[in-house]
């Protein structure tokens, strides 16, 4: 049997209708309880002011991915609903940020958006999604980010994914502007998976 992923039914989610599983009333105090989610995933988004989204614009996609989220929570499922919405607000800034992009003509690489996944210390960095890791793969992976980045990449992508912090905050650690941390990132992030697959296909 397949396993569950929360991730996997997000694209369907906001096309279908909800089923209601829980009462308006748990439904209400879990949209409350978990808002601080949506802004956390919000602001940890760097965005190019061409793209033309604000912080409340991404707030707002936000705060619907949660309310979808648990109005079509099921909680025999076995999964938690931390898990189950955060692939939802992902989603819904996901979505967000597309038809923006799209219709700004924007490019990719005027965006950084962290996956959906919680980043754990045995995960690597990965703009698509986090890939779990044993300890010898993970041990692999911070031996390829020690000669395979600068101290100042390291530093960003260890700040960015492993710390959690936003761009902006990044930014000030680094005393440089936003958008040089973003395509700092963005640069370690393609220096690693290059590495990834050499070593791999060898």
């Amino acid at each position: 049997m397949k396993p569950y992923s929360a991730a996997a039914e997000v694209a369907d989610d906001f096309d279908s209708p909800a089923v209601a599983s829980l009462s308006e009333a748990e439904v209400a105090k879990l949209v409350e309880s978990y808002l601080p989610l949506v802004a956390k995933q919000a602001d940890r988004v760097w965005l190019s002011p061409r793209i033309g989204l604000t912080r409340d614009d991404l707030l707002s996609a936000g705060a619907y991915g949660l309310l979808m989220a648990a109005r079509r929570f099921d909680p025999s499922r076995g999964v938690g609903f931390g898990v189950f919405a955060r692939s939802h607000i992902h989603g819904a800034l996901m979505r967000e940020i597309n038809l923006a992009m799209r219709a700004a003509g924007a490019l990719r690489d005027q965006a950084l958006i962290p996956p959906a996944e919680e980043i754990e210390s045995d995960s690597i960095p990965d703009t698509e999604g986090a890939n779990r890791l044993d300890p010898a793969e993970a041990a692999e992976v911070r031996e390829m980010m020690e000669y395979t980045l600068s101290t100042s990449e390291r530093l960003a992508v260890t700040l960015y994914y492993f710390e959690e912090m936003t761009v902006a905050e990044v930014a000030a650690v680094l005393e440089q502007s936003p958008s040089s941390v973003a395509r700092l990132i963005k640069g370690a992030l393609g220096k690693l998976r290059s590495a990834i697959n050499g070593r791999g296909s060898k």
